[in-house]
């Protein structure tokens, strides 16, 4: 009797963008994350009709559709980039100057979006004839990482006119513009261990060759365990047929089991 071969995998998940002869460009590790695969043959049945058990007198094979899902389990710019089809954007850092941030005046708890983060260098004035500064932590409060002010009070110093305008600096900062990427073409590749104590093969690899993620269905920013993006990305694998079915590669991938 053969070796029973039980499995149990962990591995590296790796993608990146086909190249235009459609093999690997560079890969990335996406983190920790899991994935599953499978096919999904189509077939047309033709019903017999003398027998009186109206059973099955012919099979013809169909179409197969092939996904993989990949859900990450950590959160970074360029996994988020893939769950929103985004694209991912230099924020620039020349300095601001006259940028309104109310056309009327606010009341005290409210919130006015500089428009830019990480910034740096506010000044925040008004639009009286003699334009008059807004006081740091008195009239407002900054919060510099997400480009807020938060209203404090709006009499001292006063009174004030709208609009406000605000001068500042924008940091560095590398953002993802949501649903503005292209749909693009993956590699996945997996370089695994089989953890089974003793098994015969360790080691596995496996490549896909055209992963088509759509964006994710739902993304969750906050919430009370791990961090992570919640819903699994399910994209169709397509054929490729830069390839054949009997060179080294076929059409959807290839799975190595090695010592």
């Amino acid at each position: 009797m053969d070796a029973l071969e039980y499995f149990s995998g962990q591995g590296r998940i790796l993608a990146g963008q086909r190249r235009s002869n459609g093999m690997p460009g560079p890969l990335r590790w996406v983190g920790d994350a899991t994935m599953e695969f499978g096919f999904s043959p189509n077939e047309t049945k033709f019903k017999e009709n003398w027998t009186g058990q109206r059973g099955d007198g012919l099979v013809l094979p169909g179409d197969t559709e092939a996904n993989l899902t990949i859900t990450f389990l950590q959160f970074n710019n360029a996994n988020f980039r893939i769950a929103s089809r985004g694209e991912e954007v230099a924020q620039a850092v020349a300095p601001i100057a006259g940028r309104v941030i109310a056309d009327t005046l606010p009341d005290s708890g409210q919130f006015l979006s500089l428009q830019s983060f990480n910034v740096s260098s506010v000044t925040v004035t008004d639009s009286s004839v003699a334009p008059k500064t807004l006081t740091p932590d008195v009239n407002y409060r900054l919060h510099g990482t997400s480009g807020d002010i938060e209203i404090l009070d709006m009499a001292s110093g006063g009174p004030f006119v709208a609009p406000l305008h605000a001068d500042l600096t924008p940091g560095a900062v590398d953002f993802i513009r949501m649903m503005s990427g292209q749909a693009l073409e993956y590699w996945v590749k997996v370089v695994g261990v089989n953890t089974v104590p003793g098994a015969t093969y360790r080691n596995f690899v496996a490549e896909f060759y055209r992963w088509s993620p759509p964006p994710s269905e739902s993304l969750s920013l906050i919430q009370d365990g791990q961090s992570r993006l919640e819903s699994p990305i399910a994209g169709s694998l397509l054929a490729d047929t830069t390839k054949t079915a009997s060179d080294q590669f076929g059409y959807y991938g290839r799975l190595a089991m090695m010592p």
